[in-house]
């Protein structure tokens, strides 16, 4: 991917409302840059197999308090890039995922010039929705100082994770730290990637003709649980009948909550 706006990872896992402790930047972990940054895509709201990106662009971040003075590297020269010039040089940014996806990466775009230490830390974390306690979806990740190309993407994998979306629950924020109170660190945004899924099957069985141990039942279940089939009458589903097209207009509708203009 061009390189964009990038910015560097300074990242302190402090979500406004509280988070555990306040990570110094010597705790923080280094993520090492991926080979390649995945293409920009717009957000999918079907299918299970293919990794879908939501950004957030360096402007989407706010202070994360009134003592933050920042600025931007020059909008008028192309880039928007932004760092803090003093204060706390911390930013935030909601990130709105659907919820049940699967996170699956986490991507800081930064640019660090700086000679003496300080760097760019990016992370993605949830907080409990009463609470406020927040905790990092994977670890820190820190810009690494390049004087002659210092703007770069630093993704991090984070699918072992199995990190389920559930935004009745939780909020999820992007925090980014530019260390450096100078255009020598700077930031472009960050990217998260997703991957839709089927909700784990239940329990119990809602149609007599669709047993637990049916090959099926996790997905017809998932069917009625979203309102798109009522089964066949009786109790039953009736898995092995046919499917008329009228029926068929019936699942793809509800399924997809087609409307007219």
């Amino acid at each position: 991917m061009a390189i964009r706006r990038f910015v560097s990872q300074a990242f302190v896992v402090v979500c406004a409302l509280s988070l555990p402790a306040v990570l110094t930047a010597q705790a923080l972990v280094i993520a090492p840059p991926s080979a390649s940054t995945p293409p920009s895509a717009a957000p999918k709201t079907y299918g299970t197999t293919a990794t879908s990106y939501v950004d957030a662009g360096e402007w989407e971040f706010s202070p994360t308090n009134s003592a933050t003075h920042y600025d931007d590297v020059g909008a008028d020269s192309g880039n928007a890039l932004r760092f803090a010039t003093s204060g706390t040089n911390s930013f935030f940014a909601p990130l709105h995922l659907p919820s049940g996806s699967v996170v699956q990466s986490v991507e800081l775009d930064a640019c660090d010039s700086n000679t003496t230490g300080n760097h760019v830390i990016g992370v993605a974390v949830h907080c409990d929705h009463v609470t406020g306690l927040c905790a990092a979806i994977g670890t820190q990740i820190t810009s690494v100082s390049e004087a002659i190309n210092p703007c770069s993407s630093y993704v991090q994998d984070v699918s072992a994770l199995g990190y389920v979306v559930d935004n009745t629950g939780d909020r999820l924020l992007l925090q980014v730290v530019t260390q450096g109170d100078d255009n020598t660190t700077s930031f472009a945004g960050m990217r998260v990637g997703y991957k839709l899924q089927v909700s784990p099957a239940p329990g119990t069985a809602d149609f007599g003709d669709v047993p637990t141990s049916h090959p099926f039942f996790q997905y017809i279940e998932a069917l009625s649980k979203s309102g798109i089939t009522g089964g066949c009458g009786g109790g039953n589903y009736c898995p092995d009948n046919p499917v008329t097209r009228g029926q068929m207009a019936v699942f793809l509708a509800k399924a997809l909550g087609l409307q007219f203009p």
